[in-house]
């Protein structure tokens, strides 16, 4: 049905553009926010009903009468890193089709960065915040002025978390590596903790088999071109002792493409002396590096349930207001809970050996028939 250009819609609103337009509500946003693949005539159709309305979306007027600014933060440590980069590209991508706009903040790992962050976003009436920065500040802010969702940190449970099973990853990718026969086998990490999960299923993993876990820290604040030095030294000293590395386990991609860097300068086989095993899988590692075993993560799915949480959170905050209740994030029932923890996939590339089939060896038969 075309509204009469007679007629014409007192502060119209986005549902009056979609059914000018004949489309849906989340396409005239898509195509508002540049966003996704949309056809020319649909583009077309909406924008000719934009004008035609006189339709302009102004969040600063509804952030003024109390109502959503339709823009959400985004924290996370920095874009260049590819997990961080494809992570963002995602949720700005579901934000978008929800009708949000992103303002993105790369906290670099500083506390006090982050802290000034989130006054800046609170300041500015943000709807929400997801943040996936890995200092504390967010622990001392317990009651935040914003519904919150946290990708892939510890567990604080003031917030929804969301995350793969980064146990379960590690855990796997060490049994593999054990299992292909590898001794010495060496956990890549930036900071060692008690809340690393990555590192406890690592741990395990080698405890379990009688092996002795070993872990070289870079941590999260030298360049790449730092850390490629410091692993390098490390493994270089190692090779010209008693118990080489034969394996290393990285907790992202970056450090397992440093490990291969250093056999491949060194001239060590892979993987026949040397095997490798990182973390994350984007898409970008995966296009650029098919050859490398990794923990491939769903990138994804966990920008798609951090997403739909946050929007959970708004929607409940904004009928606590309606209703005047105290909007308490540790009320019973309340969406501020430990989050949910989605599955991971075993990338098994060149850059591991494959398991040898022990049903192909021959049966000892000189031992004692009950012993075999």
């Amino acid at each position: 049905t075309m509204i009469s250009k007679g007629a014409p819609v007192a502060k119209p609103k986005l549902s009056d553009v979609a059914a000018l337009a004949g489309v849906s509500p989340t396409t005239v946003s898509r195509v508002l926010n540049n966003r996704g693949y949309l056809s020319e005539a649909t583009r077309t159709k909406v924008h000719e009903a934009v004008q035609q309305l006189g339709y302009r979306p102004n969040a600063i007027a509804r952030s003024l009468q109390g109502q959503r600014s339709q823009t959400v933060g985004l924290i996370f440590p920095t874009v260049a890193n590819p997990f961080y980069g494809e992570m963002v590209y995602q949720l700005e991508n579901h934000l978008a089709d929800a009708g949000y706009r992103v303002i993105l903040c790369n906290s670099e790992d500083h506390p006090e960065q982050e802290k000034r962050y989130l006054d800046m976003l609170f300041a500015n009436q943000v709807d929400g915040i997801i943040t996936g920065a890995h200092s504390d500040a967010l622990v001392n802010v317990p009651h935040a002025q914003a519904p919150l969702v946290t990708v892939d940190r510890r567990e604080t449970g003031f917030y929804p978390n969301i995350r793969s099973d980064n146990y379960g990853g590690a855990h796997a990718a060490t049994e593999h590596l054990i299992a292909t026969g590898a001794q010495t086998i060496v956990h890549v990490t930036s900071t060692l903790g008690e809340h690393n999960e990555r590192q406890r299923g690592y741990r395990e993993a080698m405890l379990d088999a009688g092996l002795t876990p070993e872990f070289v820290e870079l941590g999260f604040r030298p360049s790449l071109g730092l850390k490629r030095e410091m692993l390098y030294r490390y493994l270089d000293e190692r090779a010209d002792s008693a118990e080489p590395v034969d394996a290393v386990f990285a907790s992202n991609d970056n450090y397992a493409a440093l490990a291969l860097g250093w056999a491949r300068t060194r001239g060590i086989r892979v993987p026949e002396d040397f095997q490798v095993i990182g973390y994350d899988g984007t898409q970008t590692v995966q296009l650029l590096m098919p050859e490398l075993a990794t923990v491939i993560q769903p990138i994804e799915g966990i920008a798609r349930r951090a997403v739909q949480r946050l929007l959970e959170l708004i929607e409940r905050q904004d009928a606590s207001t309606a209703s005047a209740a105290p909007a308490d994030s540790t009320s019973e029932g309340s969406a501020y809970l430990p989050g949910d923890v989605l599955p991971i996939e075993l990338h098994l590339g060149a850059t591991v050996r494959t398991i040898p089939d022990l049903s192909l060896v021959e049966p000892d038969t000189s031992a004692p028939d009950e012993l075999q």
